[in-house]
């Protein structure tokens, strides 16, 4: 719609009004009183004012209008909202001229408040600008904007006083004023952040710390684990109470002082305060739970075991069954290994040695025989441990080669007789960092199902780390997972 020009309206060109409006908008004092305008009508009046003449000195896009803010608001019969994204605001002189100009309205002042955000995280106060009569979900969205928080893990309190108060719901279309959220008041956000524990080192406990988030982030054991019931041994009970606070929401870090007594009860090589082996502590503690709980089952694994007589023949097959492969690595100074390649040296063929002759069925003598592994049934979980300590009688020493590794797709197919598909993906990683003696060990872990974002776990602290720095020299012990839809067993 267009009004014909007053003649006031005929003597202001549309490049005046366009300097008006950006002077008061620019040298306003007003800090707190604004106008919510329908971004539909504005945009028209900027491409009246923006556009160049035409011919005559006449504008080239009509002139709008009186301002129309009726597709902005919406009323319940009670009180006067404003629907969200189709407006945009102008301080009070702006408003006050573009209505002298134009006539038209409703006006739908808008008053803003500062409300000073705390994150429960840390110790950084965010001021966040809002007018009076928003709604919390408006709140909400303009925290998560503000802190890259989805809303989906979002959790705004009134922390009137530093005192955690009442959790506002994030669908309320109750105003900020009728919610008693006024100027400067303390407002508390927590965020939906479940497995982002860390773990206090108890003096030397990092090996078990590293072992205790790649269990706590393997999905079977921590959905078993966090179900509500009771465990019956005392291990299995203090895991699965520490699964509990690792898997809290808010919290920063956890002290497994309980857990470490039932691990010392149980493996009492673990007791004290010295540094171990996080592959020992794993498969202790795997043994320990075993004991109590079926869970464990998901680690379990077979190999066939095949001594053949190169003399006959004769071969003679046993199943052996694992938790863990150690793969071996070349004790030799090598840059880069594949993790492919560490597989098909564990599973290589050799001639056993003199001091472990075989008695053949066939020849019905003892024999030098040569062993075959093969991988017979696969488990759901399966764990690598690189075997980067190499133990003499004089020393321990270190081996830092990198191994490359797959972290989407590991294809164990070509393994299997029967040519299933096995296909596993990487969720956790026990680093170790250093030398003997005076190493740290830590972990990654994926947070499976939920962000699907890598985290570094280094005892308390926890952070983000991107999935190009998973694979490096430091990796120790590697946990896959299945892939759904792959099949599992072989036999």
């Amino acid at each position: 719609m267009t009004i014909p020009p007053t003649n006031e309206n005929a003597s202001r060109l549309p490049a005046e009004e366009a300097r008006i409006v950006s002077e008061l908008a620019t040298n306003s004092n007003e800090t707190d009183s604004y106008f919510a305008v329908s971004k539909r009508w504005y945009k028209s009046w900027q491409k009246y004012v923006d556009e160049p003449l035409g011919g005559g000195g006449a504008a080239a896009a009509p002139r709008p209008g009186p301002i129309d803010n009726s597709d902005i608001i919406e009323t319940d019969g009670r009180s006067l909202a404003v629907k969200e994204k189709n407006y945009l605001l102008v301080n009070q002189q702006v408003w006050k001229t573009l209505v002298e100009w134009y006539n038209g309205g409703p006006p739908v002042p808008r008053t803003f408040i500062i409300l000073l955000l705390s994150h429960a995280r840390d110790d950084d106060v965010t001021f966040i600008r809002l007018p009076k009569q928003a709604s919390i979900r408006e709140l909400y969205q303009k925290v998560c904007a503000r802190t890259g928080v989805s809303q989906e893990k979002a959790r705004i309190r009134d922390y009137y006083n530093m005192s955690k108060g009442q959790l506002l719901d994030p669908l309320s279309n109750k105003s900020l004023e009728e919610s008693g959220l006024l100027m400067n008041r303390d407002i508390l956000l927590e965020v939906e952040e479940r497995g982002l524990a860390g773990l206090v080192n108890l003096g030397n406990t990092c090996y078990m710390n590293s072992a205790i988030q790649c269990l706590a982030h393997t999905p079977p054991i921590h959905e078993y684990f966090l179900r509500d019931h009771t465990h019956q041994g005392e291990l299995a009970r203090a895991f699965g109470e520490l699964l509990k606070e690792l898997w809290s929401s808010g919290t920063n870090a956890v002290a497994p002082g309980v857990f470490k007594t039932k691990v010392d009860k149980a493996a009492p090589e673990f007791i004290g305060h010295y540094q171990h082996d996080s592959h020992e502590l794993l498969l202790a503690l795997l043994t320990g739970l075993h004991q109590e709980s079926d869970i464990v089952n998901v680690f379990q694994g077979q190999c066939k075991s095949s001594l053949v007589c190169p003399v006959c023949g004769e071969t003679a097959n046993t199943y052996e069954p694992f938790t863990s492969l150690s793969l071996p690595l070349p004790s030799t100074p090598t840059w880069s290994i594949s993790l492919l390649s560490c597989l098909d040296e564990y599973l290589a063929q050799e001639p056993l040695g003199p001091d472990n002759m075989w008695l053949c069925p066939q020849c019905k003598e003892q024999r030098q025989a040569n062993k075959k592994l093969d991988l017979w049934k696969l488990p759901e979980i399966l764990v690598f441990q690189l075997k980067r300590f190499k133990t003499s009688k004089y020393f321990v020493k270190k081996i830092d080669t990198f191994v490359d590794f797959p972290v989407d797709e590991l294809d164990l197919s070509k393994y299997v007789d029967k040519g299933e598909s096995c296909l596993y993906e990487l969720y956790a990683v026990s680093n170790h960092d250093g030398g003997i003696g005076l190493g740290h060990y830590t972990a990654y872990a994926k947070m499976i199902d939920d962000d699907n974002e890598w985290y570094c776990y280094d005892d308390s602290l926890v952070s983000p780390v991107h999935e190009s720095e998973i694979v490096s020299s430091a990796a120790y012990l590697l946990f896959y997972r299945k892939r759904v839809g792959s099949d599992m067993d072989l036999s």
